[in-house]
């Protein structure tokens, strides 16, 4: 079984003056790696893909890379409620979408990213749309933008009360994995080998502190139709305790797909 069955099932269940202009994009890049170096920081999402829709909101913390959210997704006519939690390449979930893969006593599903995407061999074009989707983490955004390649300011404006310069940014994703590191590297090569996008386009928003605090693009996590994110990052702090689920409460789908 592909996690493009899986992903099904989740649907069908469930900075200068004025405007315009030039950036260097290596601002672009400095603010995407002092944001995903805070200790801690909160966000929240709004997906509008192909098969699901919704939004939701978690912490994430950068080192070691982890999180928890819950999204409230609409498939078709039902809302669906999923809990994630996010241990490095590792996200676990808990769904009404998953009741027939789950048991009473096991509650939980997990899978491994970077399992998943090598033994797709990038062949397996959805493998990871519908878990991005459900699931989506800053960590993806901020990767992407080390690949930035040209910035053009837009104009300023205010995000959660907070004045904000707009970047009109296209990011080198081929650039972007080199430029990082561990599960983002193998997510932002993924991505390119499931969907062949290499050039993204996303909208950038950046406070005078140097933290972004917006993020828009879509997601192409394989070759059906993107997924148009956006992610609104806010109260940065220290890191928050984690944990993930009981080894006896979770079933390992990876294991499964594998």
């Amino acid at each position: 079984m592909r996690w493009l069955a899986l992903a099904g099932g989740v649907a069908l269940v469930a900075a200068g003056c004025g405007s315009g202009g030039s950036a260097s994009v290596g601002d672009i890049r400095r603010a995407a790696a002092k944001t995903s170096k805070a200790g801690s920081l909160e966000a929240d999402f709004d997906v509008d893909g192909q098969d699901l829709t919704g939004s939701g909101s978690g912490v994430f913390n950068s080192k070691p890379q982890s999180g928890r959210l819950q999204m409230q997704l609409l498939a078709g006519t039902r809302k669906v409620r999923v809990r994630s939690i996010v241990d490095g390449d590792t996200i676990y979930l808990r769904s009404p979408a998953f009741a027939q893969a789950t048991t009473k006593d096991k509650q939980w599903v997990k899978l491994n990213l970077a399992t998943l995407s090598a033994s797709s061999g990038g062949q397996g074009g959805d493998d990871l749309s519908g878990i991005l989707d459900a699931a989506p983490t800053p960590a993806n955004a901020l990767a992407y933008l080390q690949g930035s390649s040209t910035a053009d300011k837009v104009g300023s404006e205010s995000i959660g009360g907070v004045t904000t310069t707009h970047y009109a940014v296209k990011a080198d994703l081929d650039q972007a994995a080199r430029n990082t590191t561990g599960a983002a590297r193998e997510t932002v090569r993924s991505v390119i080998a499931q969907s062949g996008v290499k050039d993204l386009p996303l909208d950038v928003w950046v406070d005078g502190n140097g933290y972004i605090r917006k993020v828009e693009y879509d997601e192409h996590a394989g070759r059906r139709q993107a997924a148009q994110v956006t992610i609104a990052l806010h109260d940065f702090g220290a890191p928050v305790p984690i944990t993930a689920p009981p080894s006896d409460s979770v079933v390992d789908l990876t294991k499964m797909i594998g």
